[in-house]
This record gives C-alpha cells, sequence and structure tokens, in this order.
C-alpha cells in the first residue's frame, strides 16, 4: 500500500544492527558477545532488565543473557553460533537461581523458550498458507497466547515470587502483546506470522476478515483503555517497567521503524484538544468473551492535563530542579517526536537523529542512575503516546503502508 503521496515503508527490518560506539562507551559494554550488542536486544532486554533491577550487576548480566531468548523467534540462533550456547548457560547459572525468584525466572524461561521454538517450527512449516490470515479466538484462548507470546515471562514469575500482585502481574505482561503487535499490524497482515493480537479479535474474524479504519480504531481504543492503568497507577511495578520499554524499543531497535509510520500515519489520527479524554478498562470490561470490543471505559483517575509538556512532567521537572538530562528524555520520547511528525515531511536525517538522541540520553540516564526518573518518564510518555499525541495510533495506520516485501515470508533473518 502507499499513502496519497505514494510513499511507502520499508519492509520490516531485523534488528541485527549492532548499538553505537556511544552507547557501548556510556555503559561500559565495549566487550559483551555479539548477540547481546545488537538494537533490537539490547534496547529491548537489557533495558527493561536495568528497569526493573536485579540482586547485583552479575545477577542483572545474566537475566538479560536469558531474557534475550526471546529473539529465538527473530532468527539469532541462525546467525551467531554462540547465541544458544549464551542462554542455556545463563538458565542454569547456580548464582542467578539462588537469587530471590531466580529459579522460578529461569525455570519458566524454559518453558517459554519452548513454546516459542514450537511457534517458530509451525510458522516455518506452514509459511506458505499463513499470509492474509487470521484466527477466531476466544478472550480466554487469546490471553493465555499473549502471556506467552511476550516471550519473557520468566520475568513475570521472579516478581510473583517477589510479592506483586499475581492478577496485575499477568495483566502487565499480556498486555505487552498489543504494545508490541500495534506497530506490526501492516507487516503481519500479509507476512506469515502466527498471529497479531489486534489482528485477532472477534472485530477483525467477525468482519470476514475485511480490517477497516473504524475496526482498528475501535480494537486499538480497547488494547489503549486496558493498558492506561498500567502506564500510570501500577509504573513503579516490574510488568509495567517492561510495558514502559516497548515504545522506546520501537524507535531504536532498526526493526519497526516507529518514526516513519508516525509520520506516515498521522494524518489518520483522532486529534483531542487541548484536553484529551483520557479514560481506562479492565481487558475483561474492553473485551467480551468474544474476544470483541464492548467499547465500555471510564475516565481514567489521576489522568495528565495532556498538553505536551503536560502538568505532571512539569512536577517531576521541578522536582528534579531543571533536569536537562530529563528534559532530553521527554523531547525524544513526546515533544521532539511530535514536532517532527506533525509536519509531515520526511526527513530521513532527522528521524535517524531522533533515534541515536533518545539512545544516548537513554544510555546517560541508566548511568547516572536516574532509573527511577527514567521508568516514570518512558511509562508517561507511553501513555501520552496511546493517548494524547496518539503517535501510537499514527504508527500503527502507518504500518499500512509496509511495502509487502515480507508477502508470504517470515519477518525473521533465515
Amino acid at each position: 500500500m502507499a499513502n496519497k503521496d505514494g510513499r511507502r515503508l520499508r519492509s520490516k527490518g531485523d534488528g541485527l544492527t549492532p548499538i553505537s560506539h556511544a552507547v557501548r562507551q556510556i555503559l561500559g559494554v565495549e566487550d559483551w558477545p555479539p548477540p547481546l550488542l545488537t538494537a533490537a536486544g539490547f534496547y529491548g532486554c537489557l533495558y527493561t532488565n536495568m528497569l526493573i533491577g536485579a540482586h547485583d550487576p552479575a545477577t542483572l548480566y545474566s537475566n538479560y543473557c536469558v531474557e534475550v531468548g526471546f529473539f529465538y523467534e527473530h532468527g539469532y540462533h541462525k546467525v551467531f553460533p554462540e547465541f544458544e550456547v549464551i542462554v542455556k548457560s545463563e538458565i542454569r547459572n547456580p548464582q542467578a537461581r539462588e537469587t530471590r525468584g531466580g529459579k522460578e525466572r529461569r525455570d519458566v524461561a524454559t518453558l517459554g523458550l519452548e513454546s516459542t521454538r514450537k511457534k517458530v517450527n509451525l510458522e516455518e512449516k506452514h509459511v506458505g498458507q499463513l499470509a492474509g490470515r487470521t484466527a477466531k479466538v476466544s478472550r480466554d484462548e487469546l490471553l493465555r497466547m499473549m502471556l506467552y507470546e511476550s516471550g519473557i515471562c520468566g520475568m513475570a514469575a521472579e516478581a510473583i515470587v517477589r510479592k506483586f500482585d499475581r492478577r496485575s502481574t499477568v495483566a502487565e505482561f499480556i498486555a505487552s502483546s498489543p504494545g508490541e503487535d500495534v506497530a506490526d499490524v501492516g507487516s503481519d497482515l500479509q507476512n506469515s506470522e502466527l498471529f497479531n493480537v489486534i489482528l485477532s479479535t472477534a472485530d477483525v474474524a467477525d468482519n470476514n476478515g475485511i480490517v477497516t479504519e473504524d475496526v482498528l480504531r475501535k480494537v486499538y481504543d480497547g488494547y489503549s483503555h486496558f493498558m492506561a492503568r498500567i502506564y500510570t497507577a501500577q509504573w513503579q511495578h516490574p510488568g509495567a517497567r517492561m510495558c514502559a520499554i516497548l515504545m522506546s524499543w520501537h524507535i531504536q531497535d532498526e526493526r519497526h521503524y516507529f518514526i516513519r509510520h508516525a509520520i506516515l500515519g498521522y494524518s489518520k489520527v483522532r486529534r483531542q484538544s487541548p484536553s484529551p479524554d483520557q479514560r481506562e478498562a479492565d481487558i475483561d470490561e474492553a473485551f467480551d468473551e468474544h474476544m470483541h470490543t464492548t467499547g465500555f471505559s471510564r475516565p481514567m483517575e489521576n489522568a495528565c492535563n495532556g498538553y505536551m509538556i503536560c502538568d505532571q512532567v512539569q512536577q517531576l521537572f521541578d522536582k528534579s530542579h531543571g533536569d536537562p538530562l530529563l528534559k532530553d528524555l521527554w523531547y525524544y520520547f513526546a515533544e521532539g517526536l511530535v514536532k517532527y511528525v506533525s509536519k509531515g515531511v520526511i526527513d530521513e536525517q532527522q528521524e535517524n537523529d531522533l533515534a541515536e538522541g533518545s539512545r544516548v540520553s537513554m544510555a546517560r540516564a541508566v548511568s547516572y542512575g536516574l532509573m527511577e526518573e527514567l521508568s516514570w518518564l518512558l511509562c508517561h510518555a507511553n501513555q501520552h503516546a496511546w493517548q494524547v499525541n496518539r503517535l501510537v495510533e499514527a504508527s500503527m495506520f502507518g504500518s499500512l503502508l509496509d511495502d509487502g516485501g515480507l508477502v508470504g515470508k517470515l519477518d525473521r533473518r533465515n
């Protein structure tokens, strides 16, 4: 598909681009093995682990090696000979297994890897029959698949052992699936991905598989309302911090091209100004038992005022005495993105500068120990992107302009 100006997206990337020398130096990871220094793995799994924290630096490194097993689905085992050795070694790591929740985390991660392998095998077996197809499943069936589809459910097991609420933790890790799949709607319409939780709703299946703008908006709103409390009231939870990484990952991973998606899809965004109506709902309120949207939601408690630099972000700036690093972070994940995208003029160099600026700013924040501030800002930037500036909605519609390079194929390195 192409937009009215004939502009298309590139087909989805593989995320294998190495991280920049600047980020390596800031974080002191120059000697890490290549599978741990890819853009997709580093900006996804490592930063998730850093926001959540660990018993000590050695355990943090081990946890990252375990969770990077998620990228088996991306074909890392075919690119890096040492990949599976690293993952299996750290699953067995005796010191890490002795930490609180470490054993449970690694045992569940092993089950997750088995599930991922089975999914990959199924996709490879039926690669020629999956393009342009979706499946109708019940809400309970889809939620179970969403939990394992997150690929990092070992983190959830550890959080539960650490006495985080079981129901909230499961919901937060489930939420990572729509948070991930919303960026892949266009690609997954055509490639041989087994399922996409936006496209596997009854709204699509009961519409003869026809994906309309109205259907996408209803499903988008349902998931957006479900994720709202995770990004606001629950921002301190491990699962919320994992979800907080999703937008930054899509910007930084050399795979999803979030900024290009957003600029191409921005004309489809529903504007709500000057004070957007932010709303929330539980997953079983937003979707019925058949996984059809209900349209139900309620006003979100303690919502920000929705300004570009909203009242809650300003409070953080004031509390930190105007720390320029926090202002940089908000610029790269909200203010700067909106200014670029809203102009509607593609500038590849500016897109690269925004992406690398966000990478360097996050690395600097970590190096200064600003984990709480970074966690809150990323959560709030995601909430803005879903319900305030709607960059995620723009990205979803922009993804429909995928160039079709993956039709009948799998979105991974073979």
